[in-house]
């Protein structure tokens, strides 16, 4: 893990289709520097998955690596009950990106990383909310996991008091948002770290849906 020293991480929290992905592949092509972390994941390739997006591998494999201390992170999914994690091969960038769980945040600060940067970001209720309805129009078990999950990431952002900052990231302006978070971890922009209205419409609108 000696690699991870000189690295700073930086985590994406936030719902399901808030736009965490686009924001971090602008912030890719915008600043060489700023990576994707390649995480390993036990579930199956899907037709959405971009290429070189992740590790494919068993569940016998993840043991195995488990075992023989190759593992960084391995996290459980709440919706999905699948594998997520890293090893040290993932983190190949100066400012590394990650979309992580809420939960998971505290994990991935124990690292040995020089230093770690947290983002929460949040978009338009009801441009989220018609993405959620036209995904899962009907009642199921997926679309109250979905659900589920976004009350708890938006209520633990929320929640945090410190060493946590915002980003609006409203359709059509990924590319700028994407810039204002190279600008923050970079100091040439001061954090949001105020949670703005949107993060607080959007909990009202993922409590409406519950009910």
């Amino acid at each position: 893990m000696d690699s991870l020293v000189s690295k700073t991480l930086i985590m994406i929290v936030g719902p399901t289709a808030v736009g965490k992905t686009s924001l971090m592949k602008h912030a890719a092509k915008l600043d060489k520097n700023f990576r994707r972390v390649k995480s390993f994941t036990t579930r199956q390739p899907r037709g959405s998955d971009e290429y070189n997006q992740y590790f494919y591998i068993t569940q016998d494999q993840l043991d195995a690596h488990l075992e023989a201390g190759e593992v960084l992170t391995d996290v459980i999914s709440p919706t999905t009950d699948v594998h997520y994690g890293t090893v040290v091969q993932s983190y190949d960038g100066d400012y590394n990106l990650l979309d992580t769980l809420a939960t998971s945040v505290d994990i991935y600060r124990a690292l040995p990383f020089h230093n770690t940067t947290t983002f929460s970001v949040t978009t338009d209720p009801k441009e989220w909310t018609k993405w959620l309805n036209a995904r899962y129009p009907d009642e199921s078990e997926e679309r109250t996991k979905r659900l589920l999950e976004a009350r708890m990431s938006v209520t633990w952002s929320l929640e945090q008091t410190e060493n946590n900052y915002w980003l609006t990231n409203l359709p059509g302006q990924q590319a700028a948002t994407a810039q204002q978070l190279i600008d923050t971890v970079l100091g040439k922009r001061e954090p949001v770290t105020e949670a703005p209205q949107s993060a607080k419409d959007m909990l009202a609108a993922i409590e409406n849906l519950l009910s």
